[in-house]
């Protein structure tokens, strides 16, 4: 039992894959406590976190999504923090390669690659998903090694970097706070205050996370009500020049 990484698992409602995602985090080869933090606290998440032997948090507060990850952050009590998402389940060597990662490039926080899934947790794949990797690629592509010139290039052209696929160093971050501002971009919006502040990024590139997308998960809801499509576009109006900002917003929607 590592006593310097947590896994934090974001839980909310009554979500049918929550019990997956717990699973995979008592499976890594490198064992990181689990915290459960909820907002939404019931007997399914209550059940769930008693079997898996995860310390389960009820946050009293019910200010947004926001609210909700700085709240697992700080009751994750750990130096290294994952904020894992209850849709997304992680292969066994994700804390191993990430702690690693870590350790080897003395970073800030560390990143890996994922994979879209589908429900019965099956590699798949979406438009979305394509530009994403894509970005990645063209930005990044097999390289362990993220200098600022290569981070500033993969954010630039989406959001393809998912909170659930980063550990934190809170150590070296320890006033890091995810922005309420946001509801669908605030782990973009993270990422670029960071790089911005001088943060250093590792990366492992194995596809160590599994990303569900369906009709249930909150980014689709997102993408719905329109709260998407508007964050977008006011993340490539602050990093690109109009009409050029505009222009790309628009063509990344072609992947929702």
């Amino acid at each position: 039992m590592s006593p310097d990484h947590a896994f934090a698992v974001v839980a909310y409602g009554e979500s049918p894959f929550l019990s997956a995602c717990l699973r995979s985090l008592t499976a890594q080869t490198s064992p990181s406590r689990i915290v459960v933090a909820t907002s939404t606290p019931n007997s399914l998440i209550e059940g769930l976190a008693r079997a898996h032997a995860a310390r389960l948090e009820v946050n009293p507060l019910r200010e947004g999504i926001g609210q909700d990850w700085n709240f697992a952050l700080e009751a994750a009590d750990a130096d290294l923090v994952t904020l894992a998402h209850q849709d997304d389940i992680y292969h066994p060597g994700f804390a191993q390669a990430s702690l690693e990662a870590l350790d080897r490039a003395e970073a800030d926080l560390c990143f890996t690659g994922y994979q879209q899934i589908d429900d019965d947790g099956r590699p798949a794949s979406s438009k979305i998903s394509r530009v994403q990797h894509l970005i990645e690629a063209l930005a990044l592509g097999g390289a362990s090694q993220t200098g600022r010139a290569r981070m500033s290039a993969f954010l630039a052209f989406g959001k393809p970097l998912p909170c659930s696929s980063v550990t934190l160093d809170r150590r070296r971050l320890p006033h890091f706070r995810f922005s309420q501002a946001y509801a669908s971009n605030l782990d973009w919006d993270a990422w670029l205050r960071l790089l911005e502040a001088g943060a250093r990024f590792a990366r492992s590139p194995e596809r160590l996370v599994g990303r569900r997308r369906n009709a249930l998960t909150e980014t689709s809801r997102l993408i719905r009500d329109g709260r998407r499509q508007a964050e977008d576009l006011e993340m490539f109006r602050r990093l690109w020049p109009r009409p050029f900002s505009d222009l790309i917003a628009a063509a990344y929607r072609l992947g929702y």
